[in-house]
């Protein structure tokens, strides 16, 4: 009986001891895309940028190195540190102003005259310091305008 009894307690300690590590970490590929783009008074743009954070720990974004193609035509290059923390399965949004190359700046007055969407890509490399990453994506879209906001597209 006294066999018995230690060996329920060393199992059941085992048992605890497997559980004590908590869920596991796993690190997955963020993703980038945009949330919106506003054209400004002064003809400039202001991307606000949506990053996103398939892990199931947080991650301290510490490089964004990407192109921005609209209608078929490079906008601009982005590469910066955006300093943001994402949350485990979160997404955070950035904003990046900057003078688009004129192909791009046509398309999306003209989409905006017109009412359409216009596609966009945006791919390049995001890496964090914090679990330490570097890793490609690619992201594909249109653009809508926005009733009511001028010159507003999401």
């Amino acid at each position: 009986m006294r066999k018995l009894s230690v060996a329920l307690s060393l199992l059941l300690l085992a048992l605890l001891a497997g559980c004590a590590g908590g869920p596991p970490k796993r690190v997955y590929p963020p993703q980038a895309s945009l949330q919106e783009l506003r054209v400004q008074e002064d003809g400039r743009w202001l991307a606000r940028i949506r990053i996103q954070n398939f892990s199931t720990v947080p991650m301290r974004f510490s490089r964004l190195q990407a192109t921005l193609t609209v209608g078929g035509a490079e906008a601009t290059r982005f590469d910066f540190d955006p300093g943001l923390s994402v949350g485990p399965g979160s997404t955070e949004i950035i904003e990046q102003a900057f003078a688009p190359a004129a192909g791009p700046k046509a398309a999306v007055e003209a989409a905006l005259a017109s009412r359409r969407s216009v596609r966009y890509a945006l791919e390049g490399r995001l890496a964090s310091s914090d679990p330490g990453t570097d890793d490609p994506f690619e992201y594909q879209s249109a653009l809508d305008p926005v009733p009511g906001l001028e010159g507003v597209l999401r």
